[in-house]
């Protein structure tokens, strides 16, 4: 964030100066009352009272100007934080959601509005403006010293309540702010999944741990808001208290002939001047915390970038090198020492029961995720540190879970980029899916995405058009998790004649599947066990292997040579976490067994 504040750092200069000014001119009134009681009534001068009204107005009317020139100086600065912050802050929320090890942080934006509305509001003024209370303090003390004593002594107290309240509150509030972000994961989650919940019975479960959440989120700031109403009240109390202290001081020193009652009033009109920014940031220190924890949250997410510019190479053809590639988290194997090899056009058949890490290695080979060891190479460059700007135009990718996005049907082909119409139609007619499309109410621009006025698809259907949208310009490298999962005799049929076409065009594409009747179009097949490669070669030798008895493999180490952050425990496969290789939190999985897949048959599939 370094760069960003030098960069804002004019507008908050700018604005000191400003306050520097208005707070000078914020005295007109006191030294106004105190030219009145002690030159103007005491020498019943008509041209002094003038003379000295007409300055006062003038004074009052620069001082407005200056603090709705710095309202608006500030208004800028939220405005150009939200320009420099909001694109950079969305794209590292992309990229950590979709790293090995994410943070969970999804509330970037809402931190940017909430850093953008804080410096367009009335709390940041008490900032600026706190730090002229010693011009008061010392204004007071050139007019009578044990009056600046009395005024000196209020500032802290107020100090002091304002310290109590941030100990106070400060835990509290962040502690709120944090379950209450869980508490709309939690809800966005169940709305992604609303089906699942009100098919099976769950909504009074899925209710009860959001209520259980909203009740902490609730009690905390309770508690924080009763704690600071508290303070807040004994700090407005002793102001007023204050204004009655220094009035009778000043009575007292005007009865013994020490000041006059000018002094008395000016004083205590400047005392209440120096304690309001106090009492202004105490009324609005839940909008000071919520952004100083915007901007830290902010902070620890631009720390993280990546902001190497990596060399534009030239467009890839397709050739895949995988050198020992290695996949760890918290000290589990997920994958294990990949190799293989692809020359631009090959089709390759990726295999192997639940939890072996195909969804896995899909991902380190499409550079989503980084291996840990050993590397992929796309055209012998490292496909992790390649632009993926550039890189994106040439990688088809179809998940495993589709999603569509808000848009056209044209729109989400394309990528939702500058939409190509004749590409878009291509790969529309290469996915199959081109007459599908034209049978939708508005063709290509049908609306997808659940909102007003769109259509909803089948599981299939989606899967079709994201198929076409993987196919999209010119992909050199395509993976295809589960490509049908979904899909029904046509779709089948469409998607071998998609997998003809990429053949054609020597497309390299790699295909995880669990039905092996698509196996009959893959030029080379791999299976996976346990994150590692039990066979990998040609089609035909791997059916005809797979279908003679084999001899179990040795099992691997159970302690895996160290690693940075240290020694790194082999990965089991059977577990929870789909075709990822188990769960990288939990570790799940059996880390004791190792074993080749059992014999494939190409009529029968993968048998368990």
């Amino acid at each position: 964030m370094t760069k960003f504040i030098l960069k804002w750092s004019k507008y908050f200069i700018f604005a000191g100066i400003f306050s520097m000014f208005i707070n000078i001119l914020s005295l007109t009134f006191s030294v106004y009352m105190l030219a009145i009681y002690d030159r103007v009534l005491s020498s019943y001068s008509m041209p002094t009272l003038m003379t000295i009204t007409v300055a006062a107005i003038f004074a009052l009317f620069v001082d407005s100007v200056l603090i709705f020139l710095r309202s608006r100086l500030l208004v800028m600065a939220g405005v150009d934080i939200d320009n420099s912050l909001s694109s950079p802050v969305f794209k590292e929320m992309l990229k950590d959601s979709c790293s090995i090890q994410k943070s969970g942080y999804s509330a970037g934006l809402r931190d940017v509005n909430i850093l953008r509305n804080y410096l367009g509001g009335n709390a940041i003024f008490a900032l600026f403006d706190m730090p002229w209370m010693p011009i008061f303090l010392l204004f007071v003390y050139m007019v009578h010293p044990k009056m600046g004593m009395v005024a000196t002594g209020g500032v802290v107290v107020v100090f002091i309540l304002g310290i109590t309240q941030e100990l106070l509150t400060r835990k509290r509030l962040e502690m709120a702010n944090n379950i209450n972000n869980a508490a709309g994961n939690f809800t966005s989650l169940c709305l992604r999944n609303s089906e699942a919940v009100g098919s099976m019975g769950m909504l009074g479960g899925v209710n009860a741990r959001w209520q259980s959440l909203n009740n902490q989120v609730i009690t905390l700031q309770t508690k924080a808001s009763n704690a600071a109403g508290v303070l807040q009240a004994i700090s407005q109390s002793f102001r007023t208290g204050m204004q009655v202290i220094i009035y009778g001081v000043g009575a007292y020193l005007t009865l013994k002939n020490e000041c006059t009652p000018g002094v008395m009033i000016a004083s205590s009109i400047i005392m209440g001047r120096a304690l309001a920014p106090v009492d202004q940031a105490m009324s609005t220190w839940k909008m000071t915390l919520e952004a100083r924890s915007s901007y830290k949250r902010l902070n620890d997410l631009i720390k993280k970038a990546d902001n190497r510019v990596p060399m534009t190479l030239p467009d890839p053809v397709g050739k895949l090198d995988v050198e020992a590639a290695s996949l760890v988290v918290n000290g589990n194997y997920l994958l294990r020492n990949i190799t293989f090899s692809l020359a631009p056009g090959e089709i390759m058949g990726l295999i192997g029961p639940s939890g072996a890490g195909k969804t896995t290695l899909s991902r380190v080979l499409l550079g989503i995720w980084p291996s840990m060891g050993g590397k992929v190479r796309l055209d012998g460059s490292d496909v992790y540190t390649w632009d993926q700007e550039h890189l994106g135009k040439f990688i088809g990718y179809l998940p495993q879970d589709v999603e569509l996005f808000p848009g056209t049907v044209s729109q989400n082909i394309a990528r939702l980029g500058e939409i190509d119409p004749e590409a878009v139609i291509l790969a529309a007619q290469k996915a199959g899916v081109h007459e599908l499309i034209q049978h939708f109410p508005n063709g290509y621009d049908t609306m997808l995405g659940g909102g007003p006025g769109s259509v909803v698809l089948s599981g299939g259907q989606r899967q079709r058009i994201a198929l076409a949208r993987a196919l999209y310009g010119n992909p050199r490298l395509v993976v295809l998790d589960e490509p049908n999962s979904n899909l029904d005799e046509a779709g089948e049929k469409a998607l071998m004649q998609t997998i003809a076409i990429l053949k054609h065009e020597k497309v390299t594409t790699i295909i995880v599947t669990h039905k092996p009747s698509i196996l009959i179009s893959v030029d080379k097949i791999l299976v996976m066990q346990y994150g590692q490669v039990a066979r990998f070669g040609p089609r035909h030798e791997i059916i005809q292997i797979a279908g003679q008895p084999q001899a179990p493999a040795p099992a691997p180490p159970q302690q895996a040579p160290p690693v940075a952050g240290g020694a790194v425990k082999p990965f089991g496969g059977n577990g929870s976490g789909g075709n990822g290789g188990g769960n990288p939190q939990t570790g799940s999985g059996n880390t004791n067994k190792t074993a080749l897949p059992q014999p494939l048959d190409i009529n029968k599939g993968l048998v368990n």
